[in-house]
């Protein structure tokens, strides 16, 4: 059995200075498993307003005694979320870079930092997803997704009522150096797309209650062919469940769209033809060739909640999860071809353990598989651990 070591990389609970990491399915470790990009903020226990600043910043974590290195402020960022803080792979002779979501004006935006220069630009849109080539990702409209689902978008920046499926709004694919944006996928198309590949009943379910629908959690395929994405949906102010919502997969130039499956969570490519995902009760691995292209089910004896888990990056047979919505969650490792998981680390006192302002451990793997980060409420406050193996 591996053994895994457990370090807290940030402190300052006691003086109301808290950290995390944005997200556990986007790159928050470099390429070389060295630097960790993360923030600091100082709200607890409400959303935050676009007035509250936070500051980015990054860590190496090769180093024990290592100073936090301030890169930049952001006004644009959420409770489970964070600013989407990640970094930009090397690419065309430049280094890596950091990118963050930010407020300029009215308007949200992308930063683009470059560590070892210290430069500094600008791009018209926030970020959601990177491709792998560190050249272009994909957007979507942050403050509607705040106003339907408050705490994973970011407030202040709409007014007055939605449309309920604008035809100019969408997914945005944006070049990382020149910020050239286009739509390539529109709300209007995917609603149009879903409702004629779902029954007659759930149609006229979904005209009856005149739902209003939104993007949420787009991913980029490793070959940076395709993205998934979830397209939700409710009344406006009214009750809303994992179940009012579908997983779509489109190609990053707008085309071949498919209907992946109904009601999921935490959908996450596993390589260029599959994703994984929690959905009705277990984790199951999909072919991303249509509806009802399921190919197994994760250990289904072992995940029985709606975990985030990741494939780690040094063993396809192995999966790093872990066990949220409770007060003492663990991390543990699933070895997929045995059904067999191992806990590698606990961490206690996450309360509240359900609701909008629960701390996830959102465990994100490094490259080469040697570290793990995560973070938790274990000290009082949101602080960033990582497990490094021995």
């Amino acid at each position: 059995m591996t053994i895994w070591t457990k370090r807290q990389l940030t402190h300052g609970t006691d003086k109301g200075r808290f950290h995390s990491h944005s997200y556990y399915d986007i790159p928050v470790f470099d390429a070389d498993s060295r630097h960790l990009i993360l923030y600091r903020t100082d709200v607890a226990g409400r959303h935050p307003t676009p007035e509250d600043r936070i500051e980015i910043g990054m860590i190496d974590v090769k180093d024990p005694n290592a100073p936090w290195i301030p890169l930049g402020e952001s006004r644009a960022w959420s409770v489970q979320q964070g600013p989407m803080a990640q970094w930009i792979p090397a690419a065309d002779g430049k280094p890596p870079r950091a990118i963050w979501n930010d407020r300029e004006g009215g308007q949200l935006v992308a930063r683009v930092h470059n560590p070892a220069t210290g430069t500094l630009h600008t791009l018209p849109r926030p970020i959601y997803a990177l491709g792998p080539d560190g050249r272009s990702g994909l957007s979507v409209d942050l403050a509607r997704l705040d106003t339907l689902r408050p705490g994973y978008g970011y407030s202040g920046g709409t007014s007055g009522p939605l449309a309920r499926k604008p035809g100019d709004d969408g997914v945005w694919w944006m070049d990382v150096e020149t910020g050239e944006a286009k739509l390539i996928l529109t709300l209007k198309n995917a609603v149009r797309f879903l409702m004629r590949r779902i029954g007659l009943r759930k149609r006229l379910g979904h005209l009856r209650r005149g739902y209003t629908y939104w993007f949420n959690h787009v991913k980029i395929s490793p070959d940076g062919s395709r993205f998934t994405v979830k397209l939700r949906f409710r009344v406006p102010g009214g009750p809303w469940n994992e179940s009012m919502g579908y997983s779509l997969t489109c190609g990053t130039d707008g085309g071949d769209l498919r209907l992946l499956a109904p009601a999921t969570s935490h959908v996450i490519w596993m390589d260029d033809t599959r994703l994984y995902c929690w959905q009705r009760g277990a984790v199951r691995l999909f072919h991303d060739a249509g509806p009802g292209a399921q190919e197994d089910i994760f250990a289904p004896d072992i995940l029985d909640a709606n975990v985030h888990i990741r494939q780690m990056p040094d063993d396809a047979d192995s999966f790093v999860f872990d066990t949220p919505y409770r007060e003492i969650i663990d991390v543990m490792m699933l070895h997929r071809a045995d059904a067999r998981a191992e806990p590698i680390a606990q961490f206690s006192g996450h309360t509240p353990a359900k609701g909008p302002f629960r701390c996830d451990l959102h465990p994100c793997p490094s490259p080469d598989g040697q570290h793990i980060v995560v973070t938790s409420l274990q000290d009082g406050g949101r602080q960033v651990h990582v497990l490094s193996k021995q």
